[in-house]
């Protein structure tokens, strides 16, 4: 049975998708052997997707991107209840081809080294509201600190938004000490 849910595909388009994720999923199935991941391609922009699973107690779920031999980006949506709210994607982080001088191999080594962080580790989403603009900053703690999760903050509108200057954290366990217990 295959891993990838694709929607008005050719079998040659599929197999391309899946071959791109492949070395996610595999990533993935190391850390969590009997997590079966979906993932679902969107033909008209080329782009593949899966969410990771959500810890219990987490604020948010995280879920992977890529584009066919291209961009990778993570990005996570709040959550309520164990329930994503895909509308709620809060923060995520883009990684480009051309920030890595087309080199696909070194693009998605830096992925995977973000992406096993983010399962192993504890992380957090600090939300810092300014007068215009709301920003969130993701991090993971390792045996050095919080570190920075990667990538740029998202940046909203924050129009009328009330105290100004405030800070909201949000936390989530390791993913995979969680699938484990």
């Amino acid at each position: 049975m295959s891993t990838v849910q694709v929607f008005g595909m050719r079998p040659a388009q599929s197999e391309r998708v899946e071959a791109d994720a492949s070395a996610t999923i595999n990533l993935i199935r190391t850390h969590l052997p009997h997590f079966q991941p979906k993932v679902e391609l969107k033909p008209e922009s080329g782009w593949w997707t899966l969410d990771l699973p959500c810890p219990l107690g987490a604020e948010y779920q995280f879920s992977l991107y890529g584009y066919l031999n291209g961009e990778r980006q993570i990005s996570a949506t709040r959550t309520e209840f164990g329930e994503s709210r895909s509308h709620d994607r809060f923060w995520y982080s883009p990684m480009e081809l051309a920030d890595f001088r087309d080199d696909v191999s070194e693009l998605e080594r830096l992925f995977h080294e973000r992406v096993r962080a983010l399962m192993v580790c504890s992380t957090r989403i600090v939300e810092s509201k300014g007068i215009v603009l709301l920003g969130y900053t993701a991090e993971y703690q390792s045996e050095a600190g919080w570190q920075r999760l990667g990538g740029i903050s998202y940046l909203g509108l924050g129009f009328g938004i009330p105290f100004v200057g405030k800070k909201r954290v949000y936390t989530s366990p390791p993913i995979v000490s969680c699938a484990q217990a």
